[in-house]
């Protein structure tokens, strides 16, 4: 199944899966931190903005973050870029079965984007621009 095929699914099924929250409350588990989103221009947009502004550079602990299995941007224990999260981060919850129609209109414009390349896309402008690892924002 490709990745379009599965996020149609999704849409045309909705989601069935673990409940990985505490109570219906994000746990901050990491669980749908994938490497691979839908994103479409504007989240690329707001994350880069906020990426530069803040000073943040992908995280490369742990294993490489499950052999970058998971979101670049994912801590261990929280989102670094929370604030310019993407739209599917910010409508999914893996505790929820059925999609919006806001959701589904979200989706169904975003392109999967591999956040490793992204983000380390994101990381080398950065450090063309003098932004440097000393002068990171600390995310954990």
């Amino acid at each position: 199944m490709t990745y379009r095929e599965s996020i149609d699914k999704y849409i045309k099924e909705g989601f069935i899966g673990k409940d990985f929250t505490c109570n219906g409350k994000c746990s901050k588990c990491g669980e749908c931190c994938g490497s691979i989103l839908p994103i479409d221009q504007d989240d690329a947009n707001k994350i880069q903005e906020y990426v530069f502004k803040n000073k943040i550079f992908p995280q490369r602990q742990a294993l490489i973050m499950r052999n970058k299995l998971q979101c670049p941007y994912y801590t261990g224990n929280k989102c670094a870029i929370y604030e310019a999260r993407p739209k599917i981060c910010r409508y999914y919850q893996c505790n929820k079965r059925e999609a919006t129609f806001e959701e589904i209109k979200a989706m169904a414009k975003a392109m999967p984007v591999d956040m490793w390349v992204y983000a380390e896309t994101i990381e080398k402008e950065m450090i063309k621009r003098g932004l440097n690892k000393e002068t990171r924002k600390t995310t954990e």
